[in-house]
């Protein structure tokens, strides 16, 4: 048995417990939780608050080797065509899987636990394996030649399959509105209603709303100007391509929504009820210098969670250090609602709520420490760190 306890204890589902303490079985499953009446010689007390381990709802754990590659600031057309560039795949097959087990390590220090983690090959699979984080790999289609959708399609089943056969969470999702050519949006789209979950990035930019009501725009220069058919000109914003194909049992993150509005918000929520909406806040300020509507979000009491996007558009995966720029320009969302936003929050959109994302007897979510808290204002600083203590979670029991 282990009892930590620190000054303050967020179970995430009920209220901060001052001097709160959470007792632990040697399987790390909560078997209690109440306030720290008296200490005792086995009693670990630290000075910060406890929180369950952090969820990265989206992450690209592929182009960790594309770390510093990337030049800021250029847009997301900008980004996808370095991205695309023939720098991505100068790594060697060795170098690629050595930045994916760093960047996974580096999660595993951040207090991270589960993963909604975006995959276009199989490279991940055994970093995932061997890891002692949840992850659910979202094979990603993508593609605007009609003709090759069929094939596409079948090429993401084979790796779901392979995934499945390595013990792995895994299902097809689409990559976005503005990259998929009819059919092969319709087939993702199927598959990932199919499986209950889908994962899709939505209104990344400007440029994109732009593609869909003009046909012009910086992506409607880089698709023609690369031989790509365009997209369909709609007349409306790219996030209404998108949710026709999308059943409303199915459990949506919605990824980035930097350019989503109140009117957007309202018909994607009025059609999907299990809808999240996915902020990554520091890879926004990187390609575009904008961040996505989080004071709209927390207005309208949106379900939203936290990623950090992949190392090609961020310095760190670290969903404290997310938190922290989202309190420096939305300082009225209190710490409590920021900490659901990284942890339950995510869990439930990837249907790991009843095991991971809050502090309740029987889980075992994880047990982080964030130290350095401005506890007169209860709320996070720019020295706010975080240590996980103890987990179990993935394939293995960390303590």
């Amino acid at each position: 048995m282990r009892r930590i306890a620190a000054h303050y204890l967020f179970p995430v589902v009920g209220k901060p417990l001052h001097r709160g303490v959470v007792t632990l079985n040697d399987k790390n499953a909560i078997v209690e939780i109440g306030v720290l009446q008296n200490e005792t010689e086995s009693t670990e007390f630290y000075n910060g608050i406890l929180v369950p381990g952090f969820v990265n709802a989206h992450c690209h754990l592929e182009l960790s080797h594309l770390k510093n590659t990337c030049t800021p600031h250029g847009g997301l057309a900008g980004f996808i065509r370095q991205i695309n560039s023939p720098a991505r795949y100068r790594a060697t097959a060795a170098e690629r899987l050595a930045a994916m087990s760093a960047a996974d390590r580096e999660m595993q220090a951040e207090g991270i636990v589960a993963v909604g983690d975006v995959c276009n090959t199989a490279e991940s699979f055994a970093v995932k394996q061997s890891s002692p984080i949840f992850y659910h790999s979202f094979i990603e289609l993508a593609g605007l030649d009609e003709a090759m959708a069929g094939k596409k399609h079948q090429s993401a089943r084979l790796l779901t399959a392979g995934a499945h056969a390595m013990g792995l969470a895994a299902s097809i999702t689409p990559h976005a509105a503005y990259s998929m050519s009819e059919p092969l949006l319709a087939a993702a789209s199927a598959a990932a209603n199919d499986a209950g979950i889908m994962s899709v990035h939505n209104q990344e930019g400007e440029e994109e709303n732009t593609l869909f009501l003009s046909g012009g725009g910086a992506l409607g220069k880089l698709f023609t100007g690369s031989g790509y058919a365009l997209p369909p000109v709609t007349g409306e914003r790219s996030i209404y391509r998108l949710l026709p194909y999308i059943e409303p049992h199915t459990s949506t993150l919605f990824v980035h929504n930097v350019t989503t509005t109140g009117e957007d918000y309202e018909a994607a929520t009025r059609r999907l009820p299990h809808l999240t909406w996915v902020c990554c806040p520091l890879s926004n300020l990187q390609i575009s210098r904008r961040l996505p509507p989080v004071g709209l979000f927390y207005k309208r009491n949106a379900q939203v969670a936290i990623g950090t996007d992949s190392l090609a558009s961020n310095s760190r995966l670290s969903i404290i250090e997310e938190l922290k720029i989202i309190h420096k320009h939305f300082p009225q969302i209190p710490l409590h609602t920021l900490l659901q936003w990284a942890t339950l929050n995510g869990a439930q959109a990837l249907g790991k709520e009843s095991e991971l994302g809050s502090m309740s007897v029987g889980k075992r979510p994880g047990v982080v420490l964030i130290e350095n808290i401005d506890f007169t204002n209860m709320q996070l600083t720019s020295d706010s760190k975080v240590t996980l203590l103890t987990g179990n979670y993935g394939n293995t029991i960390i303590s």
